[in-house]
């Protein structure tokens, strides 16, 4: 079967909802994989799992034994590229009145494809790719030797092997705002919760135009982003346990 993966994981997120109460339909090749309603507004996902890519910029495969820096900007571009396609994608559809301008859209990633990007730090790698966060960076007083703060330094572009520069600025700027959020999980036909969708991480896009509330996905850790950093909700209670600080002297306007 071809792209086995990939199909597995429009079934999983099928599934998952499905197990959740909500009613899909499928619409077609054409557009988004399917949609459901929430509060009386149609809902499209779409689903991708990225692989590790070709050429320059491919993400290497990991081999035992052998000690290597993780390949962190080939990862992010393959999200950012599985984002534009499916951007391309959303706007074909729009433009075939497939998507209406009051439904809502969520891209949801599958990233076991893509070698170490299911084992990100304390910002996942999806997050990365679609707003400037950098390197976990830590502040050392020299004359004490303690630390004295600790935040990700501003990253609002990756660059390619051909020296072009892409954006990781996607969900601050208007262009993305079809998107309302990303869903993402690393599960596999191997590997995956007893329960479809306890996986599940979801990222609000705070620019979109059609923002979706928390309860629509309350079984999920959600992320927020606002004020330069990133807070993060348990999943079923949904209360806020933490927040990431973005930036330090070199914040974005």
């Amino acid at each position: 079967m071809q792209q086995f993966h990939q199909r597995y994981w429009e079934m999983y997120v099928a599934v998952a909802l499905l197990h959740r109460g909500h009613a899909i339909t499928k619409h077609g090749d054409d557009g988004p994989e399917f949609s459901f309603q929430v509060n009386g507004q149609r809902v499209w996902l779409e689903a991708v799992a990225p692989t590790r890519g070709l050429g320059a910029d491919a993400v290497p495969e990991i081999t035992c034994g052998k000690y290597y820096n993780v390949p962190v900007e080939q990862i992010l571009l393959r999200f950012t590229n599985a984002f534009r396609e499916k951007q391309q994608r959303f706007a074909a559809a729009r433009s075939k009145g497939i998507v209406k301008s009051e439904d809502a859209y969520i891209l949801a990633i599958n990233s076991q494809g893509v070698p170490h990007a299911p084992y990100s730090g304390t910002v996942p790698f999806y997050i990365m790719a679609l707003l400037p966060f950098g390197s976990l960076t830590m502040e050392i007083d020299t004359a004490t030797g303690r630390a004295v703060d600790t935040y990700h330094n501003y990253r609002p572009e990756v660059q390619k092997s051909n020296g072009a520069e892409v954006s990781t600025r996607a969900f601050l700027c208007p262009s993305s705002a079809f998107c309302s959020g990303v869903l993402h999980s690393a599960v596999d036909a191997a590997n995956h919760p007893q329960e479809a969708g306890g996986d599940f991480s979801l990222l609000h896009n705070p620019s979109a135009t059609h923002q979706i509330g928390s309860e629509v996905f309350p079984w999920t850790e959600q992320f927020t982003f606002s004020g330069q950093q990133l807070h993060t909700a348990s999943r079923a209670q949904m209360k806020p346990n933490s927040s990431i600080e973005q930036t330090h002297s070199d914040k974005p306007a």
